[in-house]
């Protein structure tokens, strides 16, 4: 039977621009941000902090809420509803390393991009979160 999943997202912003993940899967190339699925018991910020660490290796601060996108999953039995947070680096943030990610995701690369220049690229936003994205460009 097909779930509602909750998750968190990251808008991590550095220098004017943010941190986009490139994913190639299912014969599908897109943009995703940072973040996961929060585990039972645990508050949506301390996945978020817990996700990001796992799967870019950088910590950051939680600074406001943005919004919230969903998508369904590759296989298309469950909804995944992701509530966004505006993030910056912190000091203690290193490169970014997407090889220590436990989770089975299929991120090849990531780039620090600006709203402009995510919207214009070829390779496409999941329409849900470009709207978010876009409504973040009129504010």
């Amino acid at each position: 039977m097909p779930k509602v999943i909750a998750s968190v997202k990251a808008l991590i912003q550095s220098h004017g621009k943010y941190l986009f993940l490139y994913e190639e899967a299912h014969h599908d190339k897109f943009w995703d941000l940072p973040g996961g699925k929060i585990e039972y018991g645990e508050s949506p910020e301390n996945a978020l902090l817990r996700e990001i660490k796992e799967e870019v290796c950088l910590e950051v601060k939680l600074i406001k809420s943005v919004g919230v996108w969903w998508f369904y999953s590759h296989n298309s039995k469950h909804q995944v509803i992701c509530p966004t947070f505006l993030c910056k680096l912190t000091k203690n943030s290193q490169q970014i390393d997407l090889t220590k990610n436990p989770a089975n995701e299929h991120f090849t690369s990531y780039q620090w991009l600006s709203i402009e220049e995510v919207l214009e690229h070829p390779i496409k936003l999941n329409s849900s979160l470009q709207k978010l994205i876009e409504k973040l460009k009129e504010n």
